[in-house]
């Protein structure tokens, strides 16, 4: 469930998103109003989906630490469902010792494994795109609206 914010993100930097495409922050603003959504920012350090995941289910994101350690231990735990996907031939407990150091970006996969270990689903918001939402397996038959919703 999306967690209210008191406070305003005051970021004096351009608006653009990689691959230095620029982003109507207005546009993406009005796509999530009529989801009654609004943007909060986290610190950008590698952490972030991490942070967002600590943030929505918590309202602190420096609880991000215990989110990247519960979500390792999750895929290692579930090696069998994990290893398949596993990209560049790296070895799976190579990846997984990767993941665990703070500052290694999150992928589909740490999205996914956070889903099924929170048992909620996730939403991604991105601007200009159509919502991408994770299921949680265990979820489905829930309501797909009391999600926590990440962007």
């Amino acid at each position: 469930m999306v967690q209210p914010k008191h406070k305003k993100s005051k970021s004096k930097k351009p608006n653009v998103k990689r691959h230095g495409k620029p982003v109507d922050m207005g546009q993406f603003r009005s796509q999530l109003d009529v989801l009654g959504l609004k943007i909060v920012e986290v610190t950008a350090d590698g952490n972030c989906f991490f942070r967002a995941l600590a943030d929505q289910l918590e309202g602190n994101e420096e609880e991000y630490k215990k989110y990247r350690r519960r979500v390792v231990e999750y895929i290692m735990k579930h090696r069998k469902d994990f290893e398949p996907f596993i990209e560049d031939d790296v070895p799976f407990d190579e990846y997984c010792m990767s993941m665990e150091k703070d500052g290694t970006w999150a992928g589909h996969m740490e999205l996914q494994a956070a889903s099924l270990l929170m048992r909620r689903n996730i939403c991604i918001h991105q601007a200009s795109y159509v919502s991408s939402l994770v299921y949680s397996q265990l979820q489905r038959s829930r309501n797909m609206y009391d999600s926590s919703i990440l962007s």
